[in-house]
């Protein structure tokens, strides 16, 4: 299949998934939820760092992380901000990249201040993306990849946070996503994000689409094919997925039209919806009840099937919706485990180099060059925009 048909394959399954969470608000901010933390996990994971969910999970939820992923899980804290609140880069290119920037700095390392953007780049990575705003994939891919180019692979991380951000920013510029603009909480992020609402019209998690069907390789100059035939199996998972989360919100609902006279069920359920990892202590917090009757509501919801024990002990437990549940689970660790083998035998051979470091540029800043590496991509995408434009005449027809 060419990079064409493989890019509006992806685009289908991406407003298949965009739609459904556009109708239901509640499904939206839960799948937001769940996505961002694995996203933030996968992303840190494709740098070699041991990192798993469900300590980046503990890590937020009781200030603790296990011993031997701690810096990964700090990172990855710092991706999550991003992810939940990305901002949008049209109106505000220079803020909203050097957050991103700041968000992707290794913890301990200082950065080749020779491979920092200018200023004046900034907006030139945001405004290559945006001129194909109406395929926010393709979008997002270009601003991604004029990023790598113009710092020269220095920052993986980075580059797959620019093209999330840019990728949902295009998708509110069509006029269907949320405004992403929402001002940030200092409050919230120096949580750690956990209870800040996701903000965001992201539809496509580059780092889980690489990961989650084994282990694919990062590269916004080379690998659009492999991304596209990654994203679009990935998507549609996830339209599945979708299908897992509305009946879960629906045996929450039944719960909640079952619950008698006074019951706090109703307002743990309410606030599961929003915040579907909870602890007895952020029960306690947030109704304002003992211990006691925290353990017994969240009991309760256990026995019907609704949360399941995270960390299997019997102190700093974690509850979380089943689905959740299983994708943070011991399958769903990213990353290497002092030397190990993730996603099977490629990645022995890409373990020093997981983010396709081996592939970096050598040039420097060569602005023809970058010039010919976009041309490139739009010969690839001959005949792309032209059907696009089609299908919205069409449909402008139809209306």
């Amino acid at each position: 299949m060419d990079i064409g048909s493989l890019l509006l394959s992806a685009e289908t399954q991406a407003a298949r998934v965009e739609g459904i969470l556009l109708a239901d608000p509640a499904l939206a901010g839960l799948w937001r939820m769940e996505t961002s933390l694995l996203e933030a996990a996968a992303s840190i994971g494709l740098e070699g760092e041991r990192i798993s969910t469900q300590g980046m999970v503990l890590r937020l939820t009781s200030g603790t992380a296990m011993e031997d992923d701690a810096r990964a899980v700090e990172m990855a804290l710092k991706v999550l901000t991003v992810i939940r609140r990305p901002g949008d880069p049209f109106s505000a290119p220079v803020a909203v990249l050097r957050r991103i920037e700041a968000a992707a700095a290794p913890i301990g390392q200082t950065r080749d201040e020779g491979d920092r953007l200018e200023g004046a780049e900034l907006p030139m990575v945001v405004e290559t993306g945006r001129s194909w705003s109406h395929v926010p994939i393709l979008a997002g891919w270009r601003a991604a990849a004029s990023y790598a180019f113009r710092s020269r692979r220095s920052s993986p991380v980075a580059e797959r946070l620019v093209f999330m951000v840019v990728e949902g920013a295009a998708r509110h510029l069509q006029g269907l996503s949320p405004n992403q603009s929402a001002g940030r909480d200092d409050m919230d992020e120096r949580a750690g994000g956990m209870l800040m609402p996701a903000t965001a019209g992201w539809i496509v998690p580059p780092s889980v689409s690489l990961t989650r069907y084994g282990f694919r390789i990062w590269s916004p100059i080379t690998g659009l094919e492999t991304f596209l035939e990654a994203a679009t199996r990935s998507l549609s998972y996830e339209l599945g997925h979708l299908g897992t989360l509305r009946h879960e919100l629906a045996r929450l609902s039944s719960m909640t039209s079952s619950a008698h006279g006074r019951s706090r069920l109703v307002d743990l359920i309410t606030y599961l919806k929003a915040q579907p990892v909870i602890s007895s202590a952020m029960v306690m917090d947030h109704l304002g009840v003992t211990r006691r009757t925290a353990l017994s509501l969240i009991g309760e919801l256990v026995d019907a099937g609704c949360l399941s024990n995270l960390t299997a002990r019997s102190t700093s437990r974690l509850w979380a919706l089943p689905s959740l549940a299983a994708r943070m689970g011991p399958a769903g660790r990213a990353g290497v485990k002092h030397g190990g083998v993730y996603g099977g035998r490629e990645t022995q051979r890409e373990q020093a180099n997981p983010s396709g470091r081996l592939d970096q540029l050598q040039e420097g800043r060569d602005e023809a060059q970058l010039d010919r590496i976009m041309a490139d991509l739009d010969a690839a995408m001959s005949g792309v925009d032209e059907v696009v434009r089609r299908a919205g005449e069409g449909q402008r027809k139809d209306e």
